[in-house]
């Protein structure tokens, strides 16, 4: 009986707002799951958390550029919590993509209540 080795290790990246990860693969990737870290959210100026906090994970590839991977929300005050998304992508080695966080809303006054939060991403390298 043979027994194939299963050669996948853990794979895992911090984007933090402001941040561009452009990097060429060198080893193929999936990523499998996006999480907003809670510790990043805003504070008011009084060190209250601000209670509603969305951000998106792009990414460019090749000519396509900002291409929404997920949308992340948190709003306490509302209990509405989609503070994580699976996710199933592949990369493969070779390809050259940047990774990036956005506040994306299409009203801009309401934009302005949204801030960018840090996103963890893990998943394994083939």
């Amino acid at each position: 009986m043979s027994h194939k080795s299963n050669d996948k290790s853990f794979w895992n990246m911090v984007i933090k707002p402001g941040t561009k990860h452009t990097f060429t693969v060198e080893r193929s990737f999936h990523i499998s799951k996006a999480v907003i870290d809670y510790t990043s959210r805003p504070h008011e100026s009084c060190g209250v958390y601000i209670h509603s906090a969305m951000t998106s994970l792009l990414v460019d590839h090749g000519d396509q550029q900002g291409i929404i991977l997920c949308n992340l929300h948190i709003q306490d005050n509302k209990k509405v919590l989609k503070p994580e998304a699976d996710l199933d992508l592949y990369f493969g080695a070779g390809q050259t993509i940047a990774l990036y966080s956005a506040k994306i809303h299409p009203d801009e006054v309401t934009n302005n209540l949204y801030k960018e939060l840090t996103i963890h991403l893990s998943g394994y390298q083939l």
